[in-house]
C-alpha cells in the first residue's frame, strides 16, 4: 500500500484540520482522502492516531462557521471543562447554535439549534464563540439527570486560586437569573429544582454526588473544603472535602490526583495529624460513589459515615 505523503508541519502538529487551510497550503484532493485521515465532520480532517482533542476539532470547525454561529449545550459545556456523564462525553458531535433566524448550521457532526436571543447570552472564549455559563447550564437541563446537573453547576461556582485555580464561571444569582429567562424551556422543571441545592465548593462531580446521597439519607449539611488550621501539614493549613466541625468528623474522596507518590505521603501526613487532633476521617474513592445510587456501595459509604456521626454524638 502507497505510503500516504506528508503533511504540512502546521496541519501535522494539530492533528485536526480544516480542508480549505489544507488546501491554501497545496495538499492534494488525493491526499486529504488518505486512509491515515478521517472525516469527524464536513470540511474538517483529523489524523486517525490523534486522540480526538475536542478543542483542536472545535477550532477547525470554526473556521467554517459564520459569524451568527456559536458552540452551545454539551459543546460550550466540554470547551469549560464542565464534568459531563459519561455517555454524554462520549458523544462526539457538536452543538452549534444561532439566534433568530440566522441560517442554521448544516455540517455532518453537527447539531443545530435555533435559540432565543432575549434568553441567550454568547460570549467569546479560547477564541471561539460559546453561550455562557448560565445559559449553558439551562440547556444542560434538558440533558442531564438532576445530580449531573447539580454537578455541573457546583463546577460553574466553584472557583478562586484557594481551590487549585480553577476560576469560578458562574454565580448563584447569574444562573437563578439564567433560569428564570429559561422558563418554558425544556428542562426549566430541572433548572428550578436544581438552584437551592447547588453549592460553592465541591471539586469534583464525585463529591457533588455524595453531598446530595448525604443529605438524602438525612445527614446533616456538611461544610466544603473545611479547613482545619490545628493540623498544619508542610506549613500548611489542610482542608477536608467535607467535614462536621462540631463532631470533628471528616470526609474525604481521593480520586486520582492522590495516587502520585508525592500525594500518597502528603495525605498520610494529612490524616495522621487529623488524627491526632481528635478527627475521625473517612476516606472514599470513586466506587464508593458509583453512578447508580441505589448501589451497595453507595450505600455503605453513606451508612459508614452515619455510624461515625451517631458515635461523636449526632442524633437525627
Amino acid at each position: 500500500m502507497r505510503r500516504p505523503g506528508v503533511l504540512p508541519t502546521e496541519l501535522a502538529a494539530v492533528g485536526v484540520f480544516p480542508v480549505a487551510r489544507a488546501r491554501q497550503l497545496g495538499v492534494t484532493r488525493g491526499r486529504l482522502a488518505a486512509s491515515d485521515l478521517v472525516t469527524p465532520n464536513r470540511g474538517v480532517r483529523r489524523l486517525v492516531d490523534v486522540d480526538p482533542d475536542l478543542r483542536a476539532t472545535v477550532l477547525a470547525l470554526a473556521g467554517r462557521m459564520t459569524p451568527a454561529q456559536f458552540f452551545s449545550h454539551s459543546t460550550a459545556a466540554r470547551l469549560n471543562g464542565v464534568p459531563l456523564p459519561s455517555a454524554v462525553e462520549a458523544d462526539g458531535r457538536l452543538h452549534v447554535s444561532v439566534l433568530g433566524r440566522a441560517p442554521m448550521p448544516r455540517i455532518r457532526g453537527v447539531l443545530g439549534h435555533r435559540l432565543d436571543a432575549e434568553r441567550t447570552r454568547v460570549i467569546t472564549a479560547g477564541g471561539v464563540r460559546v453561550t455562557d455559563a448560565a445559559t449553558t447550564w439551562c440547556q444542560l437541563a434538558a440533558m442531564l439527570s438532576l445530580d449531573d446537573l447539580v454537578a455541573a453547576g457546583d463546577h460553574m461556582l466553584t472557583g478562586s486560586a484557594a481551590n487549585g485555580g480553577r476560576v469560578a464561571t458562574a454565580t448563584i444569582v447569574t444562573l437563578t437569573a439564567a433560569a428564570e429567562l429559561h422558563r418554558g424551556s425544556p428542562g426549566a422543571a430541572r433548572t428550578r429544582e436544581a438552584l437551592p441545592l447547588l453549592r460553592v465548593g465541591p471539586l469534583s462531580p464525585r463529591e457533588s454526588l455524595l453531598r446530595l446521597r448525604m443529605l438524602r439519607h438525612g445527614l446533616p449539611e456538611p461544610q466544603l473544603n473545611h479547613p482545619v488550621p490545628e493540623c498544619l501539614v508542610d506549613g500548611h493549613v489542610p482542608h477536608v472535602d467535607f467535614a462536621y466541625p462540631e463532631y470533628r468528623v471528616a470526609i474525604e474522596y481521593e480520586g486520582d490526583y492522590h495516587r502520585s507518590p508525592e500525594q500518597f505521603r502528603r495525605d498520610i501526613r494529612r490524616y495522621e495529624r487529623l488524627q491526632d487532633a481528635g478527627w475521625i476521617v473517612i476516606r472514599a474513592a470513586a466506587d464508593d460513589v458509583p453512578d447508580d445510587p441505589a448501589a451497595l456501595q453507595a450505600a455503605e459509604l453513606v451508612e459508614r459515615i452515619e455510624r461515625r456521626l451517631r458515635s461523636r454524638g449526632w442524633r437525627p
